[in-house]
């Protein structure tokens, strides 16, 4: 049996950091994006008996092999604890004592006991079964070594993030005078807005989200945007509502699949806005925030600058997002602030452009797409969430908003800064012809070979603290490489 132990400082209250544990998505804001992907959070959180479900990932595939792994809740030995356990997974066993505590080091003041803690996670796991342990003495030596290596990182990582939310969510506090909302969220299973919703459920926000067919929790609402289907009153019960549905656009561009990506977006969104309408206005949300993308631009604005202000482009993606925007604005003539978040291309290793490119850059065929001269408009998933959660929180944020970072890179460069995180060459260009074979050819104009300089101006203006403006940043953050 081996044992790891990791024993992390955070300056907030041990209550405080223990609550923020038992909170709907702490699981999905703990989980390193390169090391797990986290399916479904156990429901109530915590409680003993219930299971969480994830795919962790294989070590040295840089997330893109991934296994299932699931765990089982059960009490702690003491108060402010609790215990996970694998009952499905790669290992022969793992156990995860989670413990929060007071400090007993340094001053021993009282003041300091009462605002910092110590979050102490001790694992007993076995790799192989007990029957096959020693069978190589060398590589038994070996896994050690690197299940050491691979936790102590997963843990860091886990500590930081939490260190961030913590400070960001106590921003947030300040900026929404300490209130606490009621925020219903559609499209929160997909990759965005599963983070969006954990982010604002930890910071003790009342959070439900919409979902289609049957629902299965209580802090789930079900509706049809198809059959305009969206009871009232969970629309009047909410302060803020946020939509980030719609079907996927990394698909071919046929008329069939265009035909779904714009109607999935235009309806759904329409259904909220005149759900909204329907009510008195004293019952209406205050705000709307709804996705869009900076797709609104076109897809080759060459070297332009391109805020908020800009006129939006040309082609389908445009006019997805013209239709899109002009649906969400629909609800400031009932009185309601409406964010219309602009997304640039998100950089995860759970999913999008980054998790397509890198089994290509692992075995060394990675380069720029096209020329290598389009620029690159990108976004941490971090970051993207952060935003929505900023847009919800602060009032003086309405209208278009450019989410992405405030670092635009060329392809060439970012081919090379990824090649650089993963130590891997970075030199073979794609062709055109390459995204052309998955997207088609208008696809992959308007989505692989966009060229958009896009500038977060409004973020910028409101005092938004980007957590990784810097693309290497953004890529030491979702990328096990360091």
């Amino acid at each position: 049996m081996a044992l790891f132990e990791s024993a992390e400082r955070v300056e907030y209250p041990a209550e405080q950091v223990y609550a923020w544990h038992r909170r709907p998505g702490a699981l999905t804001r703990l989980s390193p994006e390169w090391a797990q992907t986290v399916i479904e959070e156990s429901y109530p959180p915590l409680a003993p008996g219930t299971r969480a479900r994830l795919r962790t990932s294989v070590p040295g595939t840089a997330g893109t092999v991934r296994v299932p792994f699931v765990s089982q809740h059960a009490d702690g030995p003491v108060p402010r604890s609790f215990v996970d356990r694998m009952v499905k997974g790669p290992l022969a066993s793992w156990t995860h004592t989670h413990t929060f505590a007071d400090p007993t080091s340094g001053t021993g003041s009282e003041r300091e006991a009462g605002e910092s803690c110590i979050v102490h996670d001790r694992i007993e796991y076995e790799v192989l079964p007990q029957r096959l342990r020693g069978a190589g003495r060398f590589t038994d030596a070996f896994t050690a070594k690197a299940m050491e290596s691979m936790l102590r990182k997963t843990f860091a990582d886990r500590t930081a993030r939490l260190k961030a939310d913590l400070e960001f969510q106590e921003s947030l506090g300040a900026v929404a005078h300490g209130r606490r909302l009621n925020i219903l969220i559609g499209g929160a299973s997909g990759l965005v807005g599963a983070q969006v919703a954990a982010l604002l459920s930890t910071a003790g926000h009342e959070v439900r989200t919409l979902v289609r067919g049957d629902r299965r929790r209580e802090d789930q609402v079900e509706w049809d945007p198809g059959r305009s289907r969206l009871d009232p009153g969970e629309v009047a019960w909410a302060d803020v509502v946020i939509h980030l549905g719609g079907a996927s656009i990394a698909t071919r561009f046929t008329a069939a699949n265009k035909r779904r990506i714009l109607e999935s977006r235009i309806d759904s969104t329409r259904l909220i806005a005149d759900t909204c309408a329907s009510l008195m206005p004293e019952d209406r949300p205050e705000a709307f925030v709804c996705a869009s993308a900076i797709g609104a631009y076109g897809k080759d604005r060459g070297d332009q600058v391109l805020t908020e202000d800009a006129a939006t482009g040309e082609g389908f993606l445009a006019e997805v997002c013209r239709g899109w925007e002009s649906e969400a604005a629909r609800v400031e003539d009932l009185g309601m602030r409406r964010v219309s978040v602009r997304t640039g291309i998100v950089l995860t290793s759970l999913g999008g452009v980054l998790k397509l490119q890198l089994p290509l850059y692992l075995v060394g065929a990675g380069g720029p797409l096209g020329n290598g001269r389009q620029w690159f408009s990108w976004i941490s998933l971090d970051d993207i969430a952060s935003i929505y959660a900023w847009a919800v929180m602060d009032a003086s944020v309405r209208g278009p908003v450019n989410a992405v970072a405030p670092e635009p890179v060329r392809q060439k460069e970012f081919a090379k800064t990824l090649g650089r995180a993963l130590r891997r060459p970075a030199v073979v260009p794609v062709p055109k012809a390459g995204p052309a074979v998955l997207l088609g050819s208008e696809g992959a104009e308007e989505l692989a070979l966009a060229n958009q300089r896009v500038a977060p101006e409004r973020l910028v203006t409101a005092g938004y603290p980007f957590r990784h403006p810097h693309l290497d940043e953004a890529l030491a953050f979702t990328l096990p490489s360091r």
